[in-house]
């Protein structure tokens, strides 16, 4: 049984979602499940594990419901004591822990009509095409993990410079003027600091920019090709999913890990 996994982060959002169930919310759902670790529930498999690791031989049963369509609905759960919610009192109930990403890829491959987290009560369904737009575009998961793991204080701020200068998908969001023909380059999205320079908004998913706003197009770029821009351009930094939990790079920082 994985008994290290625990959500946080993704049974917040959940439950924010429950509680006003709309577009704002389900993306925040959305974005959150492309971090950590969800579990699936795996009551009644036969399974050969050592050392964490599942082998050949292993029976492996994975709980699904129906969903409000009548369509095949994948569960996933943010720790154990969701699982144990939606089993009798007293069942000897299974659990294996997997990136939260893969179980989005998992549904996706199974051809779920939907992704429930946390059933029992405080619910939400991610549906098949709410999950194709999070896996469309390239990711930059250690990034994005990075970033958390610095926002709550379980990382160095060093490691998040490392996942940036390390070789990777970034994305950009772009800003269309008014006017502006579709085979014209948008303008890139930036803000501007305290002190009057400018920061560069980039994202680790495609979920991110729609947090920040639903109207920007998604432009894929290398963190090699950002930190490059970074260099030569006039930006004093970069400030990494606005939406958050976020964290702004200043150009010195990542001229001197590079």
């Amino acid at each position: 049984m994985a008994e290290l996994v625990d959500n946080d982060r993704v049974r917040r959002a959940v439950a924010a979602f429950a509680a006003e169930p709309k577009h704002e919310t389900m993306l925040d759902v959305l974005r959150a499940c492309l971090t950590g670790e969800l579990l699936l529930d795996v009551t009644g498999s036969e399974l050969n594990i050592s050392e964490g690791r599942l082998h050949t031989g292993s029976k492996l049963r994975i709980n699904q419901r129906v969903g409000p369509d009548g369509q095949r609905a994948l569960l996933a759960f943010t720790s154990n004591d969701e699982i144990a919610r939606i089993h009798p009192e007293g069942t000897r109930y299974q659990s294996i822990g997997q990136p939260a990403a893969a179980v989005l890829e998992l549904a996706r491959r199974q051809g779920a009509a939907w992704l429930y987290i946390d059933p029992a009560e405080k619910t939400a369904a991610l549906s098949a095409a709410d999950i194709d737009f999070a896996l469309r575009h390239p990711r930059n998961d250690r990034l994005s993990a990075a970033i958390a793991a610095v926002d709550a204080g379980t990382a160095p701020r060093a490691e998040a410079i490392t996942a940036l200068v390390a070789e990777g998908p970034l994305l950009l969001a772009g800003q269309r003027a008014e006017g502006q023909g579709d085979d014209e380059p948008p303008q890139l999205r930036v803000t501007r600091r305290d002190d009057g320079s400018m920061a560069l908004l980039a994202f680790t998913s495609a979920p991110e920019i729609l947090a920040r706003d639903p109207q920007d197009g998604i432009v894929t770029t290398t963190t090699t090709h950002v930190l490059e821009q970074l260099q030569q351009g006039p930006f004093a930094s970069i400030v990494i999913n606005p939406a958050g939990p976020w964290i702004e790079l200043r150009r010195e920082e990542l001229v001197a890990a590079g």
